[in-house]
């Protein structure tokens, strides 16, 4: 005999056999031992979920002949039985709605038959698979014969998009609707398959067959067959994710922990090998997203949740891992992920669309706007909510140009990153003076070199100062930007086995920040080595300083910033008296504008140029 596939072979052939269907199964049970059997049923549900098997199942109940009626447990070995499992009994007429869509089809197929009497069997029994793709005019055929059918006739329909049926159809028939089969369920089915098939499976790797199943005992099946098509006697792990093309939950959990670190270097070497190992960037994008989703799910549920299945990786582990991640910075990286698969599919530049987005998930506590930066140039001086407290100009020293930069990114290296993105800067919001005093911050180069850690001796609580020093400067050694961005604070005590670190009243985003980015583990790891115990870290803003007094006297020349002032003069008299913004930046517009000094540290040291002038 020719080779039977699991699928095929391991039908299920009762009601109580339908795996992760027990809802439908005992409704339609209970329904024929109650004799309310309906004349039309719609089974919907995905595909392989068993909605085909349970109307089998449903027409051996019906036309069983050992039994004297409709019975809920059919023997399976009558000939009307054994006929409707090989699918050719002459009462139980299965069509395929794909094939069959015009309205003719519908007519001879089905219309011409419900005149003719079973020839054996209690009812003739018509199963249409994919009844959404019958035509309208099919459909509005069928519509009288299946809402007052003959009493010999029952209809059982079946199909993967309810949505298209239409809603004359539904409202005739008595709808089921079939669930996606859980993993473990899967799982359990498929081990006993193995078993009577003498077959040696490790349990997490009847797991990870369950999970590419996605739901669907077929496709789980269609796997299993391809595995045991290579001849192994034993099923295991590492078999699978080499036949499947599946990245290993163990390199994702490495991959996943680079994020959280920052490690840029090391996130891209990962990800680099599994690629050149054959996989494609859409299933590795793909296993990432299900182990944030587990992580997510363990961040908000905690580790006993049921809805997290990960073969390979302990659970303690992964719930360590959760904690470093809040929920809404994995529901970000989720959605980030999904909207780089859509893209994979259609761009011809999936790698490059790949590392970016992955060094975009790494770095996403260090990206900052221009006005923090700003900010922190100033010391908190000069900031846009001063800017909007001081006295209004009037309407003739109002500014005629503005700068838009783009700030790019440095090249990355290992846990080391800057901002990147868009800014608008307004130099009427700061002063050059201002600039001198506080030139722009290079990143930290006397923390890049630092001793062995677990050489370090405690310190002591009291030196706040040196405690502080020693932290940026291990800091820097994992991530710059972050030491960087930590820079304007202080700790300002230890209470309460908190410590206390303040920033600046106009830095809440930075705050903000590390409160949602998961750096705050980092700092509290840094001080418990510092301070040989355990201690939190709490953030905290000094008060805001009151509004400046209006002054009185003097001419709006003599109140108007001093960089405003210079940005008029470099400007030609033609283009600052025209009010519409030039179309495209001229030489000599860039060549005026360079003579700004603000204007210049931002291109220089935050890698700005200029793409507009107003």
């Amino acid at each position: 005999m020719s080779y039977q596939v699991l699928a095929r072979k391991y039908r299920s052939q009762t009601f109580d056999e339908v795996v992760g269907q027990d809802h439908v199964a005992q409704t339609l049970k209970r329904a024929i031992d109650s004799a309310r059997v309906a004349h039309a049923f719609l089974f919907c549900g995905t595909r392989g979920t068993g909605k085909t098997s349970m109307a089998r199942i449903l027409a051996k109940a019906l036309n069983c002949q050992k039994s004297k009626g409709p019975t809920a447990e059919p023997c399976g070995k009558c000939e009307s039985c054994l006929a409707v499992a090989r699918g050719d009994d002459m009462d139980v007429i299965e069509i395929d709605a794909a094939s069959n869509t015009k309205v003719e089809d519908t007519r001879d197929v089905i219309l011409d038959h419900t005149a003719y009497r079973p020839a054996r069997g209690r009812f003739k029994i018509f199963i249409i698979d994919e009844v959404h793709m019958l035509s309208k005019s099919s459909f509005n055929a069928l519509l009288k014969t299946l809402e007052e059918p003959p009493e010999h006739v029952k209809f059982i329909l079946a199909t993967t998009e309810p949505e298209k049926v239409l809603p004359t159809i539904l409202s005739r028939c008595q709808r089921y609707d079939f669930r996606n089969i859980s993993t473990r369920e899967i799982a359990e089915h498929l081990r006993q398959i193995c078993k009577q098939e003498k077959i040696k499976a490790d349990e997490e790797a009847l797991l990870l067959i369950a999970k590419a199943g996605c739901g669907s005992m077929r496709d789980a099946l269609s796997l299993l067959d391809r595995l045991l098509s290579v001849g192994e006697k034993q099923l295991t792990p590492e078999l699978i994710e080499q036949m499947l093309g599946m990245p290993r939950s163990q390199v994702l959990f490495e991959l996943v922990r680079s994020i959280g670190r920052g490690d840029v270097k090391r996130l891209l070497e990962l990800a680099d090998a599994q690629v050149k190992g054959g996989m494609s960037p859409d299933t590795l994008v793909g296993g990432l997203i299900d182990h944030l989703r587990n992580l997510l799910i363990l961040r908000t549920c905690g580790p006993d949740s049921e809805l997290v299945e990960v073969p390979g990786v302990a659970m303690e582990e992964l719930f360590s891992q959760a904690n470093l991640f809040d929920a809404v910075t994995l529901s970000q990286d989720i959605a980030i992920l999904e909207e780089l698969r859509r893209s994979l599919r259609t761009s011809g530049a999936g790698r490059a669309l790949l590392d970016a987005t992955l060094v975009r998930l790494a770095l996403a506590g260090q990206f900052t706007s221009v006005d923090e930066l700003l900010n922190r140039v100033n010391g908190g001086a000069t900031t846009s909510a001063a800017a909007s407290r001081a006295p209004a100009p009037k309407k003739n020293d109002e500014v005629n140009a503005r700068v838009v930069a783009a700030v790019s990114p440095s090249p990355c290296t290992q846990g080391e990153g800057r901002g990147a993105g868009a800014f608008q800067a307004d130099s009427s919001q700061l002063t050059a003076d201002s600039y001198r005093k506080n030139p722009l911050p290079r990143p930290f180069p006397e923390y890049r070199e630092r001793e062995s850690e677990s050489n370090l001796a405690a310190v002591s609580p009291t030196d706040l100062d040196g405690i502080w020093r020693m932290l940026l400067q291990m800091l820097a050694a994992k991530s710059t930007a972050t030491a960087a961005l930590l820079g304007g604070a202080k700790m300002v005590g230890i209470e309460d086995g908190f410590a206390i670190v303040r920033f600046a009243h106009d830095h809440e985003a930075i705050v903000r920040r590390f409160e949602s980015n998961g750096k705050k583990d980092a700092i509290k790891e840094i001080l418990a080595q510092l301070l040989k115990q355990n201690v939190g870290v709490k953030f905290e803003l000094e008060p805001a300083p009151a509004p400046p007094e209006p002054q009185n006297g003097g001419n709006a020349t003599q109140r108007e910033p001093r960089a405003v002032a210079m940005r008029r003069s470099a400007l030609p008299a033609a283009e600052s008296a025209a009010s519409p913004a030039p179309s495209r930046v001229t030489p000599e517009m860039k060549e005026a504008l360079r003579a700004d000094p603000l204007v210049a540290a931002v291109m220089q040291h935050l890698g700005g140029e200029i793409v507009k002038v107003e």
